[in-house]
């Protein structure tokens, strides 16, 4: 009686521990990133009980243990489930969700590392992402280049700008519909939009004086926005080969000497390229040929020479900036044919540079089909100072800087934490965990790859309590514990009842 006494304590004390693993479970039902317990119960060893047991065959190493009685129970484990929480939608970039395994490293100020599941992150006065205790976040600084700094606390200046980049690469693709010549010159029908610009006026090209024209802007070396035109118009072949003389203008802007008085403009002012394109009969571009100013400002065609050819395209300078055309062809091996200067092509087509056989076309090329209606695009990759006006977050774990001139830049990495055994990780509060021997390793990866999960951004982790579960291991602790309790108290009966016998 007396073991049975101590039987029913030993019940009574590993369901209690249950229910306060129940109950614990059902109070975090709604903290994020919490991961349910679960406790597990075992026997204890058995005692024989004297004469009982029978002898096997006569063999001493089978004896049958017949006589064993139970002690009773006792916890063997309470384990942690790391089972998927459900995610639900915030509308806060700085909550992170992680589907799928591995956690967030985080550190307090005096350098402990923890690591947790809740990604409710919030910026401080400094920018660094902390969680709601103020442990930051850990991640790698991307760099300019693309390469990943130490791993450090995340932080991101909200006044952060990137500076302005000087365009370098202009891509313009039109068709050309147009055969009309409206510019025409006796002595240089192939430079007669160079010899109707002046730049001295508002406006340096009649609208009558072109077939079709295409503004794009462009970013100076200073990083402030210019607009560029590109005008076409039809020129004069005596082959079915088709021939369109081009011009490259900037918008004139008035400057000053160093003692701040205006320099009168030139007739020229604003030219930065002149060339002709060749189409064969059908409207597919062939060959083509620019020319650059060697005197800013000049109109005399022998100041023109053939534009530089950089990774086989044309270019030309913008205050001194060099940037490329693309028209949808460049040269394989440089010009073919080139004159010393505009001036020695006169009339005679033949004497115009060309990119030779080998030139090489885009995918989209600028074209002269007669069927089709006039379109042109355009792009450059310039752009001007920016400032940080939002951030994303990508899959990868990403962070992604948007600013205001449409530009977007890489600016932190963050890591998943993932270990040898997620069992051996001790709970530490604040929804945080830290390492154990019993974890073991511990390794930092990209989300997304393999075996790390990926982080989804305006998302926070649910727990993964499943309160009915809970409800029915409540009741059943509740029982067993009220059972116990009457097996004590049936046994106490019993035992002064024994008692009384003796009197």
């Amino acid at each position: 009686m007396n073991s049975s006494l101590y039987i029913g304590a030993t019940g009574m004390k590993g369901l209690a521990q249950g229910m306060q693993v129940t109950t614990n479970n059902l109070a975090n039902v709604s903290t994020i990133g919490y991961k349910q317990q679960g406790i597990l119960f075992s026997d204890m060893l058995s005692q024989g009980q004297a004469c009982m047991g029978n002898w096997w065959n006569a063999q001493e190493d089978s004896r049958v243990a017949l006589g064993q009685v139970g002690m009773g129970l006792q916890v063997e484990s309470i384990r942690t489930m790391f089972q998927q929480g459900g995610l639900e939608a915030s509308n806060t970039v700085t909550d992170m969700a992680i589907n799928g395994k591995g956690f967030f490293q985080v550190t307090d100020d005096k350098g402990g590392t923890f690591y947790t599941r809740a990604g409710d992150f919030r910026p401080d006065n400094q920018g660094v992402w902390r969680t709601p205790t103020g442990l930051a976040l850990m991640g790698y600084q991307i760099g300019a280049d693309g390469s990943r700094g130490e791993l450090s606390a995340v932080q991101v200046d909200s006044f952060a700008t990137i500076p302005a980049k000087t365009t370098s690469k202009v891509e313009l693709t039109v068709n050309l519909n147009s055969k009309a010549d409206k510019s025409t010159g006796a002595e240089n029908p192939y430079f007669s939009l160079l010899d109707q610009y002046d730049g001295r006026g508002s406006k340096a090209l009649a609208n009558d004086a072109y077939s079709y024209s295409q503004p794009m802007t462009v970013y100076d070396a200073e990083g402030n926005a210019r607009t560029v035109t590109a005008y076409f118009d039809g020129a004069p072949s005596d082959s079915p080969n088709r021939y369109m003389e081009f011009i490259i203008a900037a918008d004139p802007e008035l400057k000053y000497d160093a003692d701040g008085n205006a320099i009168m403009p030139q007739p020229g002012d604003g030219l930065l390229m002149s060339g002709v394109l060749q189409f064969d009969s059908a409207g597919n571009l062939k060959s083509m040929a620019a020319f650059t100013p060697t005197t800013q400002g000049s109109k005399n065609l022998e100041d023109w020479v053939p534009a530089t050819l950089s990774g086989g395209l044309p270019q030309f300078s913008l205050d001194g900036a060099p940037m490329t055309l693309d028209l949808g062809i460049r040269s394989a091996g440089g010009w073919s044919n080139a004159p010393a200067t505009a001036a020695d092509v006169g009339t005679d087509m033949h004497l115009l540079p060309n990119m030779g056989e080998n030139a090489i076309l885009s995918q989209y090329p600028t074209t002269a089909f007669a069927s089709s209606a006039p379109t042109s695009t355009y792009k450059q990759d310039g752009y001007s100072e920016g400032f940080l006006s939002n951030v994303s977050i990508r899959n990868d774990g990403t962070v992604v800087g948007l600013f205001s001139n449409s530009q977007s830049v890489d600016l932190w990495q963050i890591p998943i934490a993932r270990f040898t055994s997620e069992d051996g990780l001790r709970r530490e509060g604040s929804n945080l965990f830290s390492a154990t021997p019993e974890a073991g390793q511990m390794e930092l990866g990209m989300a997304g790859t393999e075996n790390y999960g990926t982080v989804q951004a305006y998302n926070i982790e649910l727990s993964n309590v499943d309160m009915a579960t809970e409800m029915v291991n409540m009741i059943v602790n509740q029982r067993g514990f009220q059972s116990n309790s009457k097996v004590v108290t049936t046994a106490d009966q019993m035992l002064q009842k024994a008692m009384e016998l003796k009197r």
